[in-house]
């Protein structure tokens, strides 16, 4: 935060993420911090809950914790400064327009990147390229947590217990996707992006019907994908996302896992063996 009242002190406290709670801690300035009213010792570390009131200096620096969640991760362009911050578990950089990145949290409040193809642990302060270069600030995961931090722990979990249902028309011109979870059914919205995932489900189904082993199942090389939907890389990408978005709109956590990519073999397969497909 920058402060501009003139009894604060250069660099005068931090407020912090621990993986569990916020804290604050006064930098030795010169008028001091306060905690709802009590003084911070300049060696305190003080936990700040909900609606906890910081004064910095005076009352002229007075805030207020609105927020107890976790951060999340975002994105800040070098060239420009704009901010871009995830929402649902999820972050495409530079845009949801052209998803070149994509930021997304798995189910220990972990952030991963996927970038060319390649999926791996994202790290703070790194430098990405999408449409030009991009600084991560990457929180650290909650500790303990079977959770991801950006979700409420009933948030269902894909890989685990969740039936991704495919109802598809005999003419092939209608597709309509829905979740199942805990004997619940949600219907989604209808959008392109499920003919995506219907191809995926598709080959996953085909290869467990052969009796391919799981790990085995499923996978597709992308440039085939490509023609048989008749897209560009780059649409592909934007379908993936939009998939990924709906599904986590939808409460789903670990949406990142929905497709998975095999390294160095331009192969992609969808994330969960989970499926069912009707034809009507």
């Amino acid at each position: 935060m920058r402060l501009t009242s003139r009894r604060t002190s250069g660099e005068h406290a931090v407020l912090f993420w621990d993986g569990e709670r916020w804290s604050t801690r006064d930098l030795g300035s010169r008028n001091g911090t306060t905690l709802d009213g009590r003084r911070i010792a300049t060696t305190e570390r003080v936990a700040v809950a909900l609606s906890g009131e910081l004064c910095f200096g005076d009352d002229a620096e007075r805030w207020t914790l609105e927020d107890a969640g976790p951060p999340t991760a975002s994105a800040r362009a070098a060239a420009t400064g704009e901010v871009r911050t995830a929402e649902h578990g999820l972050l495409v950089l530079p845009d949801a327009a052209d998803p070149r990145a994509t930021l997304f949290e798995d189910r220990d409040g972990r952030w991963l990147v996927e970038l060319d193809g390649d999926v791996r642990s994202a790290v703070d302060h790194e430098q990405v390229e999408a449409d030009g270069p991009w600084v991560l600030r990457i929180p650290p995961p909650a500790q303990g947590g079977a959770v991801p931090t950006t979700h409420a722990a009933d948030a269902v979990k894909l890989m685990d217990d969740t039936v991704l249902r495919f109802e598809v028309s005999r003419d092939e011109e209608h597709v309509a996707l829905s979740i199942v979870h805990g004997g619940q059914l949600t219907s989604l919205s209808g959008r392109t992006h499920h003919e995506l995932l219907l191809a995926l489900a598709r080959a996953r189904l085909r290869d467990k019907q052969s009796g391919a082993p799981p790990a085995e199942q499923g996978w597709v090389y992308v440039d085939d994908l490509l023609d048989m939907l008749k897209l560009d890389l780059k649409h592909l990408n934007v379908k993936l996302f939009r998939a990924r978005q709906q599904l986590a709109q939808a409460g789903l956590i670990e949406v990142g896992a929905l497709v998975e990519r095999r390294q160095m073999t331009r192969q992609i397969r969808l994330g969960t063996a989970s499926v069912e497909i009707i034809r009507h």
